[in-house]
């Protein structure tokens, strides 16, 4: 794809682009409202309305998933691309790092385990 300084930076910023837009669409697609998609001294972020549990466990999962399917998809025709694509999607996953879209996703899934559990039978 691009080669140098210039390039990688490029394509890392198409990748967190694209990691945000992920979480936004998914969020957007069951019912929840986007406040606001920014990026600070820490890196991007996304502001959302809290939604049911299980709208944030997919929209906690949609960013990393995205980047995975593109790390795949574009492994043998653009492989920095793919690189940076695939750390960053399962760096995104590891759930004990709070912040992490997977530790998000965990909080989300054992919201969910919890209102099973408490539904009157």
């Amino acid at each position: 794809m691009t080669s140098g300084f210039v390039g990688y930076l490029t394509v890392c910023l198409a990748a967190v682009i694209l990691h945000e837009l992920g979480h936004a669409v998914v969020a957007t697609a069951t019912g929840i409202r986007i406040k606001r998609i920014g990026i600070s001294w820490i890196g991007p972020y996304l502001v959302r309305e809290q939604g049911p549990p299980i709208a944030g466990f997919f929209t906690a999962l949609a960013g990393p998933v995205l980047n995975l399917m593109l790390g795949v998809w574009f492994w043998g025709s653009a492989p920095q691309f793919s690189m940076v694509n695939l750390v960053l999607g399962a760096y995104n996953m590891v759930p004990f790092v709070p912040g992490l879209d997977g530790y998000n996703a965990l909080a989300a899934f054992r919201k969910i385990g919890s209102l099973s559990e408490n539904k009157p039978a």
